[in-house]
């Protein structure tokens, strides 16, 4: 059976950008249903506002909701599934494992090695089981210290994992899925801590990196603009402006190449943030 364990609906919400997620919680479970998935988590960053929307159409569709979220804790991001209700955000992580363990549910660490930093590094060896590959880390570096670091540790102790696609468009759903003979929530979160799941992944492609972010400022245009009217003088101002207004009107050509030049700079810091956090 074929699960989607990270995904983000339109209750995740960023901080310049206003929207992050883009699907409702009903069209990431019709999307799921319709790709031949058995059961999705809803992931939504500090939030468990999607439940009882996804929940309710998960039954609807035939498929297991799994209850998620991807917390803040104080040294990164924290997966939990399985919890029977919120969590806080903006623990410790030991504190933030414990309680998730309270609720019956199990942690893992969400891209831990990722380049923006928002993993919790070396600290995953303390959670259940760590996301050995995200379909978003596209730097590839990231996904490779992860699985590495996830060998490391099970020689020390019982350490699962996961896959995630970290999507946040319909389209990205289901670009990493864990597998698992798992029917119900119990046995699935079981087989995840003991490494009991096999994966199926593929990187999240520039097109659609491209118009996740051109949906993002459709959806925040005018918070964005207030934004660049209050921080930036011009001709900076004038700039972003004549910026964003090309990239909602024109084309995924030239932004692809421009992305793709950006994406070699991304490598080489990606090592060597990488480097220095080993």
């Amino acid at each position: 059976m074929k699960f989607e364990l990270h995904c983000h609906s339109c209750y995740s919400q960023g901080t310049k950008i206003p929207t992050e997620g883009i699907p409702t919680p009903e069209e990431i479970v019709k999307r799921a249903k319709n790709i031949g998935l058995s059961g999705v988590a809803i992931t939504d960053h500090k939030t468990t506002k999607a439940w009882d929307r996804a929940k309710r159409e998960a039954k609807n569709q035939g498929i297991l909701f799994i209850p998620g979220v991807e917390l803040q804790t104080n040294q990164g991001h924290i997966i939990a599934l399985g919890i029977t209700e919120p969590v806080t955000n903006f623990m410790d992580i030991e504190e933030t494992i414990e309680k998730i363990h309270e609720l019956d549910g199990i942690a893992i660490a969400a891209h831990p090695f990722d380049i923006k930093g928002d993993g919790v590094g070396n600290y995953a060896e303390k959670t259940d089981a760590i996301e050995v590959f995200n379909a978003l880390n596209i730097d590839k570096i990231s996904n490779l210290v992860a699985l590495s670091k996830f060998k490391e540790y099970s020689k020390r102790k019982e350490m699962g994992f996961m896959v995630g696609s970290d999507a946040h468009t319909l389209s990205m759903i289901g670009s990493a899925i864990t597998i698992s003979d798992a029917d119900d929530i119990d046995t699935l979160l079981k087989n995840i801590r003991k490494g009991k799941v096999t994966a199926q992944m593929r990187y999240t492609s520039m097109d659609e990196i491209i118009e996740w972010v051109r949906k993002r400022l459709q959806f925040s245009k005018n918070d964005v603009l207030r934004y660049v009217d209050t921080h930036y003088i011009m001709p900076k101002r004038w700039l972003y402006k004549k910026m964003l207004n090309n990239f909602l009107s024109t084309s995924n050509t030239p932004w692809k190449v421009l992305a793709g030049l950006s994406l070699r700079v991304v490598y080489f810091y990606s090592f060597l943030n990488t480097m220095r956090k080993l």
